[in-house]
């Protein structure tokens, strides 16, 4: 079960199968000794009240090494791709698991996922296991390239060369969306996808969170502005 550990100040979410778990800013502890029906626990010094995980919870829980992908990112990428009717995807680039632990979660899409950087993936395993999703995210410490690229319909990239991956022979439907930090890559990969028979889409998203405040409410004077360009096709009947 995916539990919630909060107070004024801070919140972490993990399984309480996850069994002995070092959680960043908590320490080393025993996930199974925790239990919804508790109403107040002590980690230490510090007291903390139990809730049923939110997905909010979990995307905040994520820990991260390489930079994350936020929910609204995954929100429009599981749109593009369709995942609601997805079975099984396949990411290249999985990172520490942002994209693929809310996308199993979200749309009970099973996903192949291929991260190259060996510090990344241990990350992503520990991310797996802290979040139940064992049964969904499958991990792979190997190159995208050595992915077989041709028999997933639906594949997302989230690499800065993700024209790198897709630079082979592809047929049937595919549905291909990928996350590119700048205006060129962006170009660069609608480029590629048109050239290859794909009808693409760009998105830029910007999320202002708000503060409200007794002056009232107002945009926080200190945000994430800019996460990227997501850049999404479709290839209906392609044989190239």
């Amino acid at each position: 079960m995916l539990i919630t550990l909060y107070n004024d100040r801070e919140l972490y979410s993990f399984s309480t199968n996850a069994g002995l778990l070092y959680i960043r800013d908590l320490g080393n502890i025993d996930t199974s000794r925790f239990a919804i029906s508790d109403r107040e626990v002590e980690v230490g010094s510090r007291k903390f009240r139990i809730r049923a995980s939110t997905l909010s919870d979990i995307s905040s829980s994520i820990e991260r090494g390489p930079q994350i992908i936020l929910p609204k990112d995954v929100i429009t990428i599981g749109f593009e791709l369709d995942l609601p009717f997805c079975s099984r995807m396949l990411e290249i680039g999985g990172g520490s698991g942002g994209f693929s632990i809310l996308s199993a979660l979200m749309y009970r899409t099973k996903i192949d996922s291929y991260e190259l950087n060996e510090d990344h993936y241990k990350l992503l395993l520990k991310n797996i296991r802290r979040f139940e999703v064992d049964g969904m995210v499958f991990p792979n410490n190997r190159d995208g390239r050595d992915a077989k690229v041709d028999e997933y319909d639906t594949i997302f990239i989230d690499n800065p060369e993700p024209w790198n991956f897709l630079d082979i022979h592809l047929t049937g439907t595919k549905k291909v969306s990928s996350i590119l930090p700048t205006y060129s890559q962006a170009e660069r990969f609608s480029r590629f996808l048109i050239k290859k028979g794909f009808l693409v889409s760009a998105h830029q998203l910007i999320d202002v969170p708000m503060k409200l405040s007794a002056m009232g409410m107002r945009p926080e004077t200190s945000f994430l502005y800019h996460t990227g360009f997501i850049v999404s096709g479709v290839g209906v009947n392609l044989d190239g």
